[in-house]
């Protein structure tokens, strides 16, 4: 818990929050429950900064990863990358790797159309909507190597624990993974 002067974090919790603010974040917890899967969550000030992502480390005991929407020039390809949430992110790099034409971040106007959140909320779980059908799946090797990762619930207040085997069970997806070659950066 946290006073006024600082980043909120409630504690871990188990099971959905007792009101959706998004039908993406309803349908994130119904796809848990009906498939049973595992999960905890907290709630928090909005995890934008890596000041913010550390305390929502703290808060679950894991680290959480970035997830960026890319698009092609045309907006007619879609990239959903998971990576660190402390290393810089160099779109000719990610390019290189995949062996694609250069990317850009989506706006925040495709974010909603296809994963159906903001920006600061984007989220693997956004590939359960219809919209998102045809997104790829990217994750750094280290971040798919983790037992559990953090994402957002849809919401940049909302985060939820989950293990990667049960996340691409869930999403029906294998990521195409990646090497990120950068360094880690740490706030000051």
């Amino acid at each position: 818990m946290s006073n006024e002067n600082t980043f909120y974090t409630s504690e871990v919790m188990t099971g959905a929050p007792a009101q959706f603010k998004t039908d993406t974040q309803k349908l994130i917890y119904e796809s848990l429950e009906s498939a049973g899967i595992p999960y905890t969550r907290i709630e928090s000030d909005p995890g934008i900064s890596m000041d913010d992502c550390l305390n929502i480390d703290r808060a679950f005991g894991i680290d959480t990863v970035k997830t960026i929407l890319l698009t092609n020039r045309q907006k007619n390809r879609f990239w959903l990358y998971v990576t660190h949430a402390r290393k810089a992110f160099i779109t000719k790099e990610f390019g290189a790797a995949l062996q694609i034409p250069r990317v850009s971040f989506a706006d925040e106007e495709l974010m909603l159309r296809i994963l159906g959140t903001p920006h600061g909320a984007a989220t693997p779980f956004g590939l359960l909507r219809p919209e998102a059908a045809e997104v790829t799946l990217v994750m750094d090797r280290d971040v798919a190597a983790r037992d559990k990762i953090v994402i957002t619930d849809g919401n940049p207040c909302g985060f939820i624990a989950i293990a990667n085997t049960d996340l691409f069970r869930l999403l029906g997806k294998t990521p195409e993974l990646i090497e990120n070659p950068a360094e880690i950066v740490m706030p000051e």
